[in-house]
């Protein structure tokens, strides 16, 4: 059994989880080499929530983090970390959430076939816009 000072060691050094939120968005930016203005622009989310969002002035919200994920295109793995980072999870429990899981899951990353799968599930008023 390893000690509290090697599990802690082991657990720090890892970026993925160790980062804050904004510190993990800044690495898939760079990863996936694009910058604030033409994620926010492609994400359709606004300068102003934005830059609160990345400032940790505000929690963003499932839909930016949605937005946000399909716009860069992020893998399963990549797009639970950052809805983790922002205290959110896609639960098992939830049809919505899984809906969105299937779409993350399966690399479709395409809003309006996500929107239309959520309105004939029953969830008209939780698309992502």
């Amino acid at each position: 059994m390893e000690n509290l000072e090697e599990y802690i060691n082991k657990h720090s050094a890892n970026l993925e989880k160790r980062s804050d939120f904004t510190t993990y968005l800044y690495y898939l930016l760079d990863k996936y080499k694009i910058d604030n203005v033409t994620l926010y622009k492609k994400a359709n989310i606004s300068r102003q929530s934005y830059s609160l969002m990345i400032s940790n002035k505000v929690n963003p919200s499932l839909n930016s983090l949605i937005k946000i994920i399909f716009t860069l295109k992020l893998t399963n793995h990549e797009a639970k970390y950052l809805l983790k980072k922002a205290n959110y999870t896609l639960s098992s429990s939830s049809n919505y959430s899984l809906i969105i899981r299937y779409f993350i899951e399966n690399k479709i990353y395409n809003l309006k076939s996500l929107n239309d799968s959520l309105i004939r599930y029953g969830y008209r008023s939780r698309t992502i816009e």
